[in-house]
Parts: C-alpha cells; structure tokens; sequence
C-alpha cells in the first residue's frame, strides 16, 4: 500500500472528507468516527462516496486529489503529492462550499480533470444555480469558464468560495422577525374551582344588604364546565323577614381543539358580530375560530421589508427608534416582517452589517390597524340557540322560536379584509357585508351595508369610517345611518334600532404644551329623541408631579346644558396621590378633594378618602381600605351624604380542589397551577422569577394568574432544601388551559449519601482524579476531589469501595447510618 495522504472523518453535521497535511501518515488508513447530528444526510453523502468510489480508492491505496490548481486560483500552493491523478484523469472531489458567504451544509462534489475543477449538474442546482443560467452550459465546462462566476479553491482544506451574482442564482427569500410559529401545546389535570364575590352594608336607617357572586368550575384535559349565579339578600330597618333572590347567570360547557384553533361552546353565550352589527345572548350551541388557542402567531398584518444582503450578515429591525429585532441573514434576498408595538403610522429603520463590518440602513414608514387580518387568515363563528331574555334578574327566561347567526372575516391582503354577518330568527332576517382597507401610511378607510326584512318590511343601513393615528396625532370619523324599517334579532327583545349615529375625534399631543383633543357625537334611536353633544379638553404633566385637565361639553340641542372640569392631580412618593376638582354643570357647581394611595407590595394597604359640596347636593365624604392578602382579596369603606350613612365590606378569591388537596386563593381568572415538591414542605416557589409562596405541609402550593396556552415559568428554591435532597429540575415551562389547573410536580428524592475522606496506606490523600467504584459495580460512582474527597450516593449500610488510578488501585469497607437533612462525612478511611 502507497503513502496514504488522507483522512475521512464523520464530524457532527455530515460525513466529511478531508485532506490536509496534518493526517500524512505511513500507516495503514485508520477512520475515526463520531456520531452524526444529521444521519440520514450522512448516510446520503457516505452512498454518495461509495458510488464514485472515493472510499473503495482509499482502501486500495488510490489516490483521492490532485495536488495542481486552475491558474486563476488565488489560494496558496500547496506542494506536490505523491499521490495524484494521472493526466485526463477523472478525480471526484467532495468539497466544503460557500456561494456569496452561504456555506452549504453538505460536502459538495467537484470532478476535478487537467487541473481544472468541474461541476455536475445535480451540484450545480444544489448550489441554487438557476435553470436558466445552466442551460447554457454543458457539464463538460468547467467552473473557470463559467460566466460571471469566480471561485477561490483552498486545496489544503479541502475547500471552495464561489462568488456569483444574485440574477444567476435562484435563492429563495429568507423570512425572519415576526412571532414564531411554534406552538405551546396546553394541558389541564382534572379538579374543581369555586369563585366567589361576597359584600356586606349597612345602613344608618339599620338597612342590611347580603349579596354574592359564585362561578363553580369542573375542568380537565377535555375542556371544562362553568356555572355562575347572583345571590341577594335585604331587609329593612323596620321589616323582619329577609327578602331573598337566587339567579342563574351562565351555565356552559367550553371544549376547544387547539391545532385547529377551534372552540364549541353549549349553553349561555353571546354571539359574535362586527362593528356595525349587536351581539345577542342565546342559550344554545356556538362553534368559533379562536386565535388564542395560539397566542405567539399574529393575526394582524405584520409591517415587512424585502431587501437583499450580499453577504451573510446581522439585521436589526428599530421602530420609532426603539429596537424590536436583532438576527442573522445569509446572502441574498430576505423579508424582515416588524411585530410593531404601535397602531397607527410609525417610521422603521432597517440596518444590515454584513461580514465585512460595513453597515447600511433603509427607512420605511407603516402603518398598522389590528381590525386588519393577515393575507389568507380566516376569522368566523356561528351560533344558533334561544334569545336570553332579562338576564340577571331572570334563570331560564329563554325565547321561543330558535335564533342562528353567522359571522365571517377574511384577510384577501394585508391591505384588504372583508367580512360579512347574518342572523335570523322568525320573522327577522338581516344580513351585510363590509370591509377595512389600509391607505397606506395615511389610515384605515371601513365601510359596511346591511339590509333586512321583518314582517315583510325591508330595512337597510350603511356605516363609513375612517381612522388615522400617526404619532401624536389621532384622527378618525365614523357614519352610520339606517332606516326606521331596519331590525336584527336584538331589536325584538329590547334593543331599539338606530337610525343615525357619527362620531369623531381629533388629537394631538404638542409635548410641552400639553395634549388637546376635541370630539363630536350624534346619537338618535328610532321613536327616540336625538343627542348630539361637542366636547373639547387639555392636559399637561408640569414637574413635581403635577397634572392639570381641563374639559368642557356641550349639549348642541340645548344650550344650557354645560359642563366644564376642572381636576387638579399631585402625585407624591411611596404612591400616594391627592386631587382637587371643581365642575360646573346645568348652573349648578360641585367641589372635590381626596387623596389615595396605591400599594406598592402586596403586604401594603391601598387606601383613598374623598369630601363632596355641591349646590345641588347634601355634602358627603367617603373612605375606603383594601388589601391583597395571599388567599383573599378584602375591602372595605364608609359613606355620607347629608343625614344618611353606610358602611360596607367585600371580599373575593377562590376554592380549588385538585390534587388531593384543598386551596384558597385570590380570584382565579384565567389559568392556575398545582404545584408539588414531593411532599416536602416549606419550599419557595416562583412565578416567572416572582416569588409566590412556600408549599404548605403537604409539598403543595396554588399558583394563580398564569397566562393561559402561554409559555409560564415556574421554579422552586433549591438551596431551602436539606442537603441529602437530589432535585431533577428547577424550573419547569407549565402551559395551562383557560380557565383551567394543571399539575406541576418536582420530582426530589432523599438520598443516601455521604462525603467520604480517602488516605493511601503511607497517610496521603488518595490523587484527585482517582475512579471510585461502590459495591462491586462497573460504573463509575464518582471521582476523588480535593484532599482525598469524593461524594457518594445510593449508599447500603455496609459498602465495599474500589479506587482505580494511574498509580493506585485499592478498595475500603466502611458502614453507613443515614442522618435526616444532613450530608454525613466518613473518614478519614485508609485505602489498602
């Protein structure tokens, strides 16, 4: 066998072939190999080796590369070889490759011939060289010839930079910004919820008043069932009975499909609607498209630059000057989607460092509306059941004749959404459609039309709006008009139609001279006198924590309706505040003053008081007091006015029983977590790096207020736990469902462990670094530290310990006796 000049060597991305100096050797070829990140790529290149016999020429003694280079090559020569091809020659060569920067993640192969380097059509395209350019070409051109293209060949490391304009090449773009389109998958363990709101008054006239607001929940990984009801009680000074009423306010079962982004609700609901339509309660069946199964994706349009990088390098993405982006491009065209913080116009900046360290920076105005979706997302729902009616004062006041609605949304751009919604119920059909559009940086422009036919009568109405907010300046108009025949479901159970409604507003904020806004409304309902009401106002922040307001509206029907404000606000330190007021109104003027404070930490009392005069009034002056407590939320207060007084109190929070175990804590509201310490008690537990509480006897602790099908981290506090503990994990990433408990355990073990002092037989200290094996095992269970130390676990009360090093090999019994919350140290024991 001939001088071997080469290594083959699998790295953790590919198999790669290389032949450098460093590997020439006169021995027989030796591999190494190492575990691959990427098999089935491996294996790809190591059939590709085998079929141009790369590996079986190894073997043999063949030879791999030719030692001569093209002429127009500017890497160093690299000295002759024995080992080269023989003139005309074929010789394929797997070469590391780069085109404009972008290194390819496989080993590319060359056949190189006569000293010049050719490319197969299959690598070709693998190198994004476009169709078009290549049909020009034949295979049989080598690559110092083709048109626009220059090469940089590094022989000794087997290696090639292709240089090569982006209209040959067809490279896709490269997307990056926007919200990752990886979803948390949501869990829920069964329990059961109560929420409660409960408040108490009395009265000097000796008035008693009971009321309360329950929610009962059941839920698991299936979805959940929740049922909420009103209870009063009263009685007067002079009566002797109490005065009680029950009612039921919603009772539904909730089930949702998180990859589809579907929710089905039965029971109490509102229906969905539009802008320009009225939402409906109905007892019956709903199915909706839900976003918030998937909160990272975005469903409106997302602001988006397209640019070309002709170098890998770093973007970063500023809007309004502050930075929203910072990542990585390869060379060639990307789109930098902004996840803006903004709605309205604002101004983004684009800054490309490239692998050189020159820096460029593009300026691109947007504008932003969340009523826009996203080009090619579908927003809809659909609903039939029975109109609610007297909600809150009746249980099961439902209608007769079943009612069904519709509702769709579609983003046909991210300039242009469309939407449209029926419903009907006997004797009422309506129906409209609409859409927004984006104008550009200059607003969002929305119109709607909508017809209806109700006991053969035929209605229609018509909404225009425009909307524009660019910095410190707002502006919008809204129009609705509608005929008196026009009626939808709600109009037969209460709500009367509207047949003109405008509004607008005007704002600007001038920074040092304060913010100034002025607006208009118009409402008239159909059998129903008109309002029509102007208003202008201004505020200004001074220093010291002063603010000033100032507002006045005006009744455009009657004059003498009036109102003008007058609110003057000191906000000190420690979050404390003070307000004086002055309004006048109808001729009549009322005086103000109060303070309050705003509880800083959770153990702190939030506190504000409050003193009236008015003309047309009795004095009056009021305090209240609240806390948040860890199971509780408390207030409560003191009125007067005049000769009558009260005083009351409130609380609120919540009863959860899940995990064998019975909790109390403050009013849960969306997602919530279990968590358990394997029954040790007394260990700190974080939510999102803010502390929470410890576990109480049983290892178990209620953490509320996660966010649900979110990312939420949850840790626990090591270092409060006794030494002989062994803890798999500290934080672990909890993603609840709504409204809904999962279970988070931390698995921690006690351990039979010890430290143990090792000496030699001359008396010193076993050499650091030394195996130690326990009990006959072939595994290792540690190694000598410092001072002949090592740390031991799993440990029977009598033990066999053998030493293994260099220099040393011996063995030492030693008894143990477990000790509770303590490491126990052994020795010294003389290792013989």
């Amino acid at each position: 066998m001939g001088w071997l000049a080469t290594c083959l060597q699998v790295n953790t991305a590919v198999f790669h072939l290389a032949c450098r100096p460093a590997c020439l050797q006169k021995a027989a070829f030796s591999p190494v190999l190492l575990m691959p990140s990427k098999p089935k790529r491996a294996l790809r290149q190591l059939s590709s080796l085998l079929s141009h016999g790369v590996i079986l020429g190894l073997l043999t003694g063949g030879t791999l590369m030719s030692s001569t280079q093209p002429a127009h090559s500017s890497s160093a020569d690299i000295g002759g070889s024995s080992a080269l091809p023989s003139e005309g020659s074929n010789a394929p060569v797997f070469l590391s490759t780069s085109v404009n920067g972008n290194v390819d993640e496989d080993l590319i192969l060359f056949v190189e011939r006569d000293g010049q380097l050719y490319l197969p059509r299959e690598s070709a395209l693998q190198l994004q060289f476009s169709r078009e350019y290549l049909q020009g070409l034949s295979e049989a051109t080598p690559l110092s010839d083709y048109p626009e293209v220059g090469y940089d060949y590094d022989r000794s490391l087997q290696r090639i930079s292709i240089s090569a304009p982006f209209s040959i090449l067809s490279l896709s773009t490269t997307a990056v910004g926007g919200r990752s389109s990886v979803r948390a998958v949501a869990s829920a363990s069964p329990g059961l919820l109560l929420n409660y709101d409960l408040y108490s008054s009395y009265t000097s006239q000796d008035d008693i008043g009971l009321s309360g607001f329950t929610e009962l929940r059941a839920f698991n990984n299936f979805g959940l069932v929740s049922s909420s009801h009103l209870f009063q009680g009263t009685r007067a000074g002079n009566a002797r009975r109490w005065e009680r009423t029950t009612v039921r306010m919603d009772t539904v079962l909730e089930h949702s499909l998180q990859d589809e982004q579907l929710t089905f609700r039965l029971g109490d609901t509102l229906t969905n609607g539009l802008p320009w339509s009225r939402r409906t309660r109905i007892g019956g069946f709903q199915v909706s498209r839900n976003f918030a199964l998937q909160p990272y994706q975005t469903t409106a349009p997302l602001p988006a630059y397209f640019g070309t990088a002709a170098l890998p390098s770093a973007v970063e993405l500023y809007i309004d000057g502050i930075q929203q982006y910072t990542g990585q491009v390869p060379a060639g065209p990307f789109q930098l989607s902004a996840l803006p913080t903004i709605n309205g116009a604002g101004q983004a900046q684009v800054v490309l460092t490239d692998a050189l360290g020159r820096r460029t920076s593009v300026d691109f105005p947007f504008y932003s509306s969340n009523r826009l979706l996203r080009e090619g997302l579908t927003d809809w729902s659909f609903e039939t059941g029975y109109v609610r009616a007297n909600y809150g004062y009746q249980s099961f006041d439902y209608s007769h004749d079943p009612m069904a609605s519709a509702t769709i949304r579609h983003g046909f751009s991210n300039y242009f959404t469309a939407e449209s919604h029926v419903e009907g119920i006997k004797g009422v059909v309506a129906g409209g459609v609409g859409a927004i559009f984006n104008i550009g940086t200059i607003g969002t422009v929305s119109g709607s039309w909508a017809q209806s036919l109700a006991q053969g009568q035929k209605g229609k109405q018509f909404t225009v709006g425009y909307e524009l907010q660019r910095g410190p300046f707002g502006l919008g108009a809204n129009v609705q008009r509608g005929s008196r025949q026009y009626r939808d479901v709600a109009s037969g159970y209460g709500g009367v139609p509207v047949v003109r409604s405008d509004s607008a507003y005007l704002g600007l904020d001038t920074g040092g001279f304060g913010s100034i806004s002025v607006n208009y409304a118009h409402l008239q309902q159909a059998d129903q006198p008109r309002y029509r009401f102007g208003g202008v106002s201004w505020s200004r922040s001074f220093d010291r924590g002063l603010t000033l307001n100032i507002s006045a509206n005006q009744n455009l029907d009657e004059r003498s309706d009036r109102s003008v404000y007058l609110n003057l606000v000191f906000n000190w330190d420690k979050g404390v505040s003070a307000y004086s007021s002055a309004v006048q109104s109808k001729g009549s003027r009322t005086y103000s003053a109060g303070a309050n404070r705003s509880a800083r930490n959770q153990d702190e009392w939030n506190w504000n008081v409050q003193a009236q005069s008015s003309e047309a009034q009795p004095a009056s002056a009021s305090g209240q007091a609240s806390r948040r407590f860890q199971y509780l939320d408390f207030n409560a207060g003191a009125n007067s006015a005049g000769t009558d007084q009260n005083v009351y109190a409130g609380a609120s929070g919540s009863i959860v029983a899940m995990d064998g175990g019975v909790f109390a804590s403050r009013k849960v509201y969306d997602g919530f977590a279990v968590v358990s310490t394997s029954g040790i008690p007394a260990v700190p537990v974080k939510s999102q790096n803010q502390l929470i509480g410890n576990t109480n006897s049983r290892g178990q602790l209620l953490v509320p207020s996660l966010q649900p099908y979110q990312h939420n981290k949850i840790s626990i506090d090591p270092t409060s736990l006794p030494v002989d503990m062994r803890i798999k994990a500290v934080n672990l990433d909890v993603v609840p469902r709504n409204a809904s408990g999962v279970s988070v355990k931390f698995a921690i073990d006690r351990v039979r462990a010890a430290s143990l002092i090792l000496r030699t037989s001359d008396d010193q200290a076993v050499p650091m670094g030394a195996q130690v094996y326990l009990n006959d095992s072939t595994e290792p269970a540690g190694w000598v530290g410092y001072d002949g130390r090592v740390y031991l676990e799993d440990l029977d009360i009598e033990n066999r310990l053998a030493v293994h090093d260099a220099d040393t090999k011996c063995t030492v019994q030693f008894s143990y006796r477990a000790e509770l919350d303590t490491l126990p140290e052994i020795g010294p024991l003389v290792c013989v």
